[in-house]
Formats: C-alpha cells, sequence, structure tokens
C-alpha cells in the first residue's frame, strides 16, 4: 500500500490484481482439480472484515497523521502537541526520548493487534500505566502482562511532583517500554 494519504485500497490496482488472480486460481482449482472454494463468499468475508478493522481504527475518512500506524510500519516522535499514539495492525517505534517536561501531561498509546516499542528518557519524571488484553506489556524492570493492569515509573518519579502519564492499551499485540538516561 503507498503512504499516500488519499490512497483507498479498495480503489487500488493491488487490491483488483489479487481479487482477478484469486478469481482466475479459483477456475483453475474447480475445472482441474474438481476443488470447489466459494470464491464469492470469501472476498465478501474479507471485504466485511476489512471495513470492520477500518471503522474500529477510526473511519473510512480519518485522517491518520504522523502519530499512528495503521496497516503499516511507522517511527513516531514526540512533538508536544500529540496526546494520542496509535498502532493497529501494524508495527510502529514512539519516540518519546527528546519529549520537553514542562508539568504535568497525558499521554495515550494504544497497541491493536500489532507490535510497539516505547522509548522513554528516564531522567523525565513519568509514570506508565499498562493495561492489557491478550497481550504483551513489558516494561524496563522486566514485568509483562498477559491480562490486566500493571504500572511502572522512572527512576526520576516522585510522587506528588509535575510527571508525565502515560496510559497504555495493549490488545491482541505487544508492547516493549524501553527508558534510557539522557
Amino acid at each position: 500500500m503507498s503512504n499516500s494519504k488519499t490512497m483507498n485500497f479498495l480503489s487500488s490496482a493491488v487490491f483488483w490484481g489479487a481479487i482477478i488472480i484469486l478469481f482466475g486460481l479459483s477456475i483453475i482449482l474447480r475445472e482441474i482439480f474438481h476443488v470447489h472454494i466459494p470464491f464469492v463468499r470469501i472476498v465478501f468475508g474479507f471485504l466485511l472484515v476489512y471495513w470492520g478493522v477500518k471503522m474500529i481504527a477510526g473511519g473510512f475518512n480519518h485522517n491518520w497523521s504522523i502519530n499512528s500506524a495503521v496497516f503499516r510500519e511507522s517511527k513516531m516522535s514526540d512533538d508536544g502537541m500529540q496526546r494520542e499514539y496509535n498502532i493497529v495492525f501494524g508495527n510502529g517505534t514512539i519516540d518519546l526520548f527528546k519529549m520537553e517536561h514542562t508539568g504535568n501531561r497525558k499521554i495515550e498509546v494504544n497497541v491493536i493487534v500489532g507490535s510497539g516499542t516505547l522509548l522513554l528518557n528516564d531522567s523525565i519524571p513519568t509514570k506508565v500505566k499498562m493495561n492489557t488484553v491478550f497481550g504483551s506489556a513489558q516494561a524496563p524492570d522486566k514485568r509483562t502482562n498477559g491480562f490486566g493492569e500493571t504500572s511502572f515509573t522512572t527512576s526520576t518519579y516522585k510522587e506528588g511532583e509535575p510527571y508525565v502519564s502515560i496510559e497504555t492499551n495493549v490488545v491482541f499485540g505487544k508492547l516493549e517500554i524501553e527508558s534510557k538516561r539522557w
């Protein structure tokens, strides 16, 4: 798939080329090997799954910006304005290492049926709340969870002082959190 924002998968040459190839293969299999594949039902099923995933991931006209990796691989960096980062059916790195700490800030990281890495600066007071459903979230102190909630704090975090609050939600995916010193 192209990285173009206006690219529509259903109107792409890749989609229609795959449909024609699969249709041709189903005819060959039926005529030569007497194997009947319900091609129309399979294509219809895949279209329903695709549309369902698109709706879950934010709708058909959602403008995925630099803070999301949907059906692709992406490296995302903090610009001081983003409050949410998403990895949906993709792979991504969320680099918050050079984030500026000016007071309390809340960030949400969602990994849905994908794989992600969250890079943190140990010099910035940060508290990470990790929510996982049928997935894995691994913090620098090697705590993982498959179902439930746990938290992690950087070494500079102190209760009652300004900090960055990060809530991670992992559903059928994997998130690794790395914390390094500046």
